[in-house]
């Protein structure tokens, strides 16, 4: 067995350890209750988990944004990419829904958004939960060519790949409603939520939060998953989108500093103590540092450029969400939050699951395409 195989043994070996572990965790949350296995309270009733799922929830946008360069714009150079991009995106998904399903009280009633009689057709959350059930069906239809085409079901394949285009579609659509809803939750602090981060054009900001972000997580995916296994890869493909996330982040912070300067609020990035720091934190990282590497022909033309610029992305998202959905939170006087360890153990845990069931689709699965030597061989 080569060094390679038997990293990547110990690999999968340490991601199913850490994954058996939380599975425990989960167990026993669902088991006992929140109460005794979370932190929360009336004055924290949001921790962790929701941390977890407003960043991943972005994160896994990656899916949407890369179905909508191939498919909707029809960029057939891009599908090498596409199918790895949307794997970690269903999965991330995948997650979210789990996570969420530990955050209910009473999580054996989660059926009950499919209810009809029980929906609030004026809730935000409710847009956001409809959201994210019928887009994580979307995607499973994205990833079913992949276990189809292993299985060799020719009829349902052709199905799928004849309404590839209204399947994108939908799923574009539906994504975009669900990532700027979520901004609309928070809409709804303006005496809870810090004023840094509080802004009518919340909704706006976390959706174009996902779209750069969803695009840095493609390249993240796409450099580290080719590289992991041996493929060749064209970066001229990733560093045409690395451009598009540099625009983006241009624009975003020209927005982001005009709308502190409208509301007379630049002097709080220096007043707020720790909560400036978090802030400026989030901005540095997740969008000045890769918007000038990747405005560099050096940071957007090598690997290391491109792996480096999405991490500081997905890296800035997560500042960005862990302040708004936590930390910049007004809590009542004297109430204080800290995670209980099920909760850390089960979040660890579905990141460490996502991970290793990657790996797995992209070993077992035609997710990534063909080595150049297998190709070269299978033509002679």
């Amino acid at each position: 067995m080569s060094k390679t195989r038997k990293l990547q043994a110990a690999i999968v070996v340490i991601l199913g350890i850490v994954t058996l572990v939380g599975g425990i965790a989960a167990i026993a949350r669902f088991v006992q209750g929140l109460g005794p296995t979370t932190n929360l309270s009336d004055a924290y009733p949001w921790g962790l988990w929701i941390v977890y799922d407003v960043f991943f929830i972005p994160f896994s946008a990656g899916a949407f944004m890369i179905s909508a360069v191939t498919h909707i714009y029809d960029r057939h150079e891009y599908y090498p990419i596409a199918r790895p991009v949307i794997v970690a995106g269903f999965l991330g998904y995948v997650f979210v829904v789990v996570v969420l399903l530990m955050d209910l009280a009473r999580w054996h009633r989660f059926y009950n958004i499919l209810i009809p009689w029980y929906w609030n057709l004026h809730s935000f959350m409710f847009e956001v939960s409809m959201c994210i059930t019928v887009y994580t069906v979307i995607l499973v239809l994205e990833v079913a060519p992949a276990i189809l085409e292993r299985l060799n079901w020719q009829k349902p394949l052709r199905l799928i790949r004849f309404a590839t285009v209204v399947i994108a579609g939908a799923g574009i659509v539906l994504s975009s409603l669900h990532q700027s809803s979520l901004g609309s939750l928070f809409l709804l602090m303006p005496y809870k939520l810090h004023p840094l981060w509080w802004t009518p054009l919340l909704p706006l900001f976390f959706f174009a939060a996902a779209a750069f972000s969803g695009l840095s997580m493609a390249i993240f995916v796409a450099v580290v998953s080719f590289k992991a296994f041996g493929r060749d890869l064209k970066l001229g493909l990733l560093s045409d989108l690395a451009k598009i996330v540099a625009i983006m982040l241009g624009i975003y912070l020209a927005i982001k500093i005009g709308d502190l300067l409208t509301a007379g609020e630049m002097g709080l990035l220096f007043t707020e103590g720790w909560l400036s720091v978090l802030f400026l934190a989030e901005i540095v990282i997740g969008a000045v540092v890769p918007f000038v590497l990747f405005l560099t022909r050096k940071g957007r033309e090598t690997s290391s450029g491109l792996v480096w610029g999405s991490a500081c992305v997905l890296v800035g998202l997560a500042l960005n969400r862990t302040n708004v959905a936590l930390l910049a939170l007004n809590a009542p006087p004297g109430a204080t939050y800290f995670p209980h360890w099920i909760e850390i153990a089960v979040s660890i845990a579905a990141v460490a699951a996502g991970v290793l069931l990657f790996f797995l689709a992209t070993r077992f699965l035609p997710v990534l395409p063909e080595p150049a030597v297998a190709r070269d061989e299978a033509t002679t």
